[in-house]
């Protein structure tokens, strides 16, 4: 069931961007260059601070991107969506967590990179780069743009729950420099591999599914008429 009579189109190029960017900056992040180090540190510098207010928020929202969060919002999401016999929706959300997450497993212990050596607000373990939490809450929220966008009709309330959901991983990812468990190019390049994943998701939830639906229904029309 698709509600807007113009579905966005074939992500794949975009997907394509998306990754051209993650590469490069997953190379400079491995490689110790200068450019990151520079990155972090001016970023460290506007973001972090000692206020009480700032922490207590920091800490208590970060937790909303935790793995275990994480998974559980996305099975609900599912069950929902099966529920609601959205199948394809609900296979296009499984696979972009699954592959979103697992392939961040796999890049973490590629790359090994150390967390940062300052005190930290919250506990964290693992290696640093790219920011666990920052690639989930990336690739859930997009993939909640991405419903949205199919299946609310109303433009005020599909606008309103866009920017809610646009929100959410950004502030996720700021929580997890402001309490100093991750650099700023952990949460970028965790940004960079959750969209990329949603828009390499999106293309084929568009070809496989959303096209044909759009065929048959043109069909339909023109027989009827």
């Amino acid at each position: 069931m698709i509600n807007t009579k113009r579905p966005p189109r074939d992500t794949l190029p975009w997907g394509i961007v998306f990754l051209t960017i993650y590469v490069i900056w997953a190379i400079l992040v491995s490689t110790g260059s200068e450019f990151i180090h520079q990155f972090d540190k001016t970023i460290i510098s506007i973001i972090c601070n000692n206020n009480p207010t700032n922490v207590a928020f920091a800490k208590t929202f970060t937790n909303l991107g935790n793995t275990s969060t994480i998974v559980v919002e996305t099975i609900i999401l599912v069950v929902l969506l099966l529920l609601f016999k959205q199948f394809a929706y609900a296979w296009f959300t499984a696979g972009v967590m699954i592959a979103a997450n697992g392939y961040n497993w796999i890049i973490k212990h590629a790359i090994e990179r150390p967390r940062p050596t300052v005190h930290h607000l919250v506990y964290a373990d693992g290696y640093s780069f790219p920011s666990g939490h920052s690639v989930g809450s990336a690739a859930l929220f997009g993939v909640l743009i991405i419903l949205t966008i199919l299946l609310v009709k109303n433009k005020f309330w599909k606008t309103l729950l866009i920017i809610i959901w646009t929100l959410f991983p950004l502030l996720i990812g700021y929580t997890r420099i402001f309490v100093h468990v991750h650099y700023p190019s952990d949460v970028f390049g965790g940004w960079i591999e959750g969209i990329t994943f949603v828009l390499l998701g999106y293309s084929f939830l568009y070809h496989f599914y959303i096209e044909p639906e759009m065929v048959n229904y043109n069909f339909k029309r023109k027989t009827r008429s």
